[in-house]
């Protein structure tokens, strides 16, 4: 998102220095080799960011375009691999990219930032081929709310769930500086089957049974209804 373009530098050292995105990127991938092989696809990285994703899965020889509007991530990205096409554009519109152009298309913690998620879902499906895959990740919305407040073990209560744009109280961090969207579960998943796909798998990865921690990851792997036999 372009609002990044300010912040690029400290998240830059804020994600290099607590590898924060790196259990999205994995599912993301662990998927993608799930459904099939990833070499000689073609994937859309939606809300690229400074691009780990991408040049992961360009290095696994998938065909990659990067997608991010905010052009001090990009500039980040661009140092990672020179074998990803690095594209400027909005993800809610995506209006650069041809229609039925990509076998998949993935979105690692980006959807919390856009004002209108269901426009990223609409453009994700014009894109794809079809019977093409989106997975997306988001920041759990039933754990990771603006409605909370610590317990006495040290857990958090969520006390209200509602839509709305929020900050996180503090200074320095991602939330505290930029914001999220905060929108019920609900709302992602009949929007996502709305826009047109079907479900293939969720899951809700970082829980830790053994200190009974909550998952801090939703995670959504769909097609895009219609011919099967893509990707």
């Amino acid at each position: 998102m372009a609002k990044y373009d300010a912040f690029a530098d400290q998240y830059h050292e804020l994600t290099t220095k607590r590898g924060v995105a790196e259990t999205s990127v994995r599912y993301i991938i662990d998927q993608l080799e799930a459904q099939a092989a990833i070499a000689g696809k073609t994937i859309c990285d939606i809300g690229c960011g400074q691009g780990e994703l991408s040049s992961r899965l360009s290095a696994m020889g998938a065909i990659v375009t990067g997608v991010d509007e905010s052009e001090g991530q990009l500039r980040y990205a661009k140092e990672k691999s020179a074998g990803v096409t690095w594209l400027r554009d909005d993800a809610m519109r995506l209006g650069k990219l041809p229609d039925a152009s990509f076998d998949a298309v993935v979105s690692s913690l980006m959807l919390m930032d856009v004002p209108d998620h269901t426009a990223v879902f609409a453009s994700a499906w014009r894109v794809l081929k079809a019977g093409g895959l989106m997975i997306w990740v988001v920041m759990h919305p039933c754990f990771q709310s603006p409605f909370s407040y610590p317990l006495e073990d040290g857990s958090r209560r969520v006390f209200q769930y509602a839509p709305q744009y929020w900050k996180s109280h503090g200074t320095g961090t991602i939330r505290s500086t930029l914001g999220a969207y905060h929108r019920p579960l609900s709302s992602y998943l009949n929007d996502f089957q709305a826009a047109g796909f079907s479900f293939i798998r969720m899951d809700e990865p970082g829980a830790d049974a053994a200190t009974q921690s909550v998952p801090p990851y939703f995670c959504v792997v769909g097609r895009k209804i219609g011919d099967t036999t893509g990707y």
